[in-house]
């Protein structure tokens, strides 16, 4: 894995892309995210969310500046958007320091569609149990 990239406020980005070798969607979230910036994300991402089932999503917030930003709240309105079966399995890596409100994350949608959510720390720790869920854990 690459080292991250230090990005000033002026760069958010939000990088959806299917990982081929891995086989799970993957969506990088970079710089300083605003509302707006999401919601306009999302609309650029529904061809990649709406392609062939996915059963295992990595939702990386590591490189993201903001004190706090929900982006599974974004994957919810993404898969409502798409009417597609939201992935079995989420690893969702916490952005730095946002481990104190673990209690604000809209985790309903998860449980409601029988999601499997794991939070992280890292985006190894995350890959590891991604790759786990293809070998029969309980996603």
């Amino acid at each position: 894995m690459s080292p991250l990239t230090t990005l000033s406020a002026e760069q958010p980005s939000c990088q959806v892309e299917y990982d081929a070798h891995n086989q799970w969607l993957r969506a990088t979230w970079r710089g300083f995210i605003n509302p707006q910036h999401a919601l306009q994300s999302i609309v650029s991402s529904l061809g990649v969310l709406s392609n062939p089932v996915v059963t295992l999503f990595l939702n990386d917030n590591s490189q993201v500046l903001n004190p706090w930003f929900d982006s599974l709240t974004w994957l919810r309105y993404a898969w409502d958007s798409t009417h597609t079966t939201p992935p079995a399995c989420v690893a969702h890596v916490m952005q730095p320091g946002g481990d104190a409100n673990v209690s604000d994350l809209d985790t309903n949608w998860t449980r409601n569609s029988g999601t499997e959510l794991q939070l992280f720390e890292s985006v190894e720790e995350a890959e590891d149990w991604l790759r786990g869920c293809h070998s029969g854990c309980d996603c």
